[in-house]
């Protein structure tokens, strides 16, 4: 089993411009899902039309996929 299959999905708390806060489960090959919530139940389906989503998953990929 995988690490991930053992214990759960990784999840990255990453910060916003506008000082709040987005959950983010990262695939290397699904990408990003992002969530409201640490226990990923209030999934964020329109993401990809936030700027400062965009730019905190920029952010993330910037720094070697590491928050």
């Amino acid at each position: 089993m995988c690490r991930a299959c053992v214990t759960g999905p990784r999840v990255w708390r990453l910060p916003l411009a506008s000082g709040g806060r987005v959950f983010m489960e990262f695939h290397s090959y699904m990408g990003p899902s992002f969530f409201r919530d640490h226990a990923c139940q209030r999934e964020i389906e329109s993401w990809y039309e936030d700027p400062e989503i965009c730019a905190a998953l920029d952010w993330f990929v910037g720094r070697g996929k590491v928050a």
